[in-house]
């Protein structure tokens, strides 16, 4: 694969990552503060992930054809685009709490608040791991980054981190799943609540999923 190409590649993975990160703060302030504004600008953010997804499989599969060492990020990309499915999920549970003014318990804001800060450091994570794929330059207005060859090791490290971070929050949600369901059953939660709850709960996992399964793409390749 072309050092260029593959230059590029990674830094539009990274930067769509990143607007990842954007995407769970955006959806953390809606969901706290009931602001369909903060919304709208995630769901803004996912559409650009979604026109950058696009442009990069077209241009992934072709050099795919001819370098196999192409592949990698072709399915990594697949992933981001999972990860955009299921923030714009979320989206949609908020938007419903939001305009349906449908009340969530104090443990469940709690409880909801917490995985999404994890999720986000997890994500944050996964992008030092794409960045570090090869020598790159990325630019823009605010920062510059410069990096020569990072030592495997660091890698691995960043991989079992965020690796053990998708545990941790597949182990929380199904632990948070539970005491939902309790609350629910005492009627100290309303039905509509829980329902979009266990729905967050979901997509949440499945974001940790795409990511998990990114950084030991990226490592293993």
């Amino acid at each position: 694969m072309k050092v260029a190409s593959a230059k590029e590649i990674i830094k539009k993975l990274y930067h769509m990552n990143q607007s990842s990160v954007e995407c769970i703060s955006f959806l953390k302030n809606a969901f706290v503060f009931n602001s369909l504004e903060i919304l709208d600008r995630c769901e803004a953010k996912a559409k650009e992930m979604r026109r950058t997804e696009k442009a990069l499989t077209g241009g992934v599969i072709e050099d795919a054809k001819v370098d196999p060492d192409a592949r990698v990020y072709m399915s990594v990309t697949g992933h981001m685009g999972g990860m955009v499915n299921f923030i714009e999920d979320i989206g949609g549970c908020i938007r419903t709490k939001i305009m349906d003014r449908i009340a969530f318990s104090d443990k469940a804001v709690l409880e909801t608040t917490f995985l999404l800060a994890r999720l986000q450091d997890m994500l944050r994570n996964t992008s030092d791991i794409i960045l570090s794929r090869n020598v790159i330059h990325v630019k823009d207005s605010h920062l510059q980054w410069s990096s020569d060859h990072v030592p495997l090791s660091r890698n691995v490290i960043l991989r079992e981190y965020v690796k053990e971070s998708a545990s941790e929050i597949n182990r929380s949600a199904y632990a948070f799943a539970t005491l939902n369901e309790e609350r629910l059953t005492a009627g100290l939660c309303l039905p509509g609540a829980s329902q979009l709850f266990l729905h967050m709960l979901d997509a949440i996992k499945r974001i940790a999923l795409h990511a998990k399964e990114t950084a030991e793409e990226l490592t293993a390749a």
